[in-house]
């Protein structure tokens, strides 16, 4: 994993997309963001250099979350281009149940946000709030949807419905991450993707 000093742009690109940023807010931005560049199967620390948490925008490629429940690997989350990925804080739980771990499924471009630079901006500038409700609007919607998502009984209607929200990422990732993500074995994924193929081909 490899660092780049970055000037904020996609940043601010990012962020003014969801509400308009002050030139206080810019100027701190260009200061304090930085890229990792991740190479594809890598895993993504949690914190930077100095022990500091973290949460990520993927720029390029892939990520995916991860927990370890008695030796098994679960996939609980994929993502891709312009989405956050990282932990989200819980000051009322002192530590989660499962530690999530995140790694990247592509060689994959991430723009470092620290939560010392989340929190200087909620405490400096008010604004900021309105664009952390969105942020946290658009979180509980991806979280909301993978909830619906596992609750699904049929097995190849999970795969249809992930498969028309993300449409550019069912052929990016592994099978066996995208049958642990989707709830079903290996070989139920591949069965219902032989036949989606043999459909379409006819």
């Amino acid at each position: 994993m490899s660092h780049i000093k970055d000037d904020g742009e996609r940043l601010i690109n990012f962020l003014n997309s969801l509400h308009p940023l002050s030139k206080k807010v810019i100027a701190l931005a260009r200061k304090k963001t930085f890229q990792i560049i991740v190479k594809k199967n890598e895993l993504i620390p949690s914190i930077n250099n100095t022990g500091e948490e973290c949460i990520f925008i993927v720029l390029k490629g892939i990520v995916r979350g991860f927990i370890l429940d008695n030796g098994k690997d679960i996939t609980t989350v994929i993502t891709d281009e312009n989405n956050i990925v990282g932990h989200v804080r819980n000051p009322g739980v002192a530590q989660s149940v499962y530690e999530e771990q995140f790694q990247a499924l592509e060689n994959s471009e991430l723009l470092v946000l620290e939560y010392s630079f989340i929190d200087a901006l909620y405490k400096k500038y008010p604004e900021m709030n309105i664009l952390a409700r969105k942020l946290l609007a658009l979180h509980f919607n991806m979280s909301q949807e993978r909830s619906i998502l596992c609750r699904i009984p049929s097995a190849e209607v999970r795969y249809n419905k992930f498969r028309l929200s993300n449409p550019k990422l069912k052929n990016r990732v592994p099978v066996k991450f995208l049958a642990t993500y989707l709830g079903m074995r290996i070989e139920t994924l591949s069965r219902i993707r032989k036949k989606e193929k043999l459909e379409s081909a006819a």
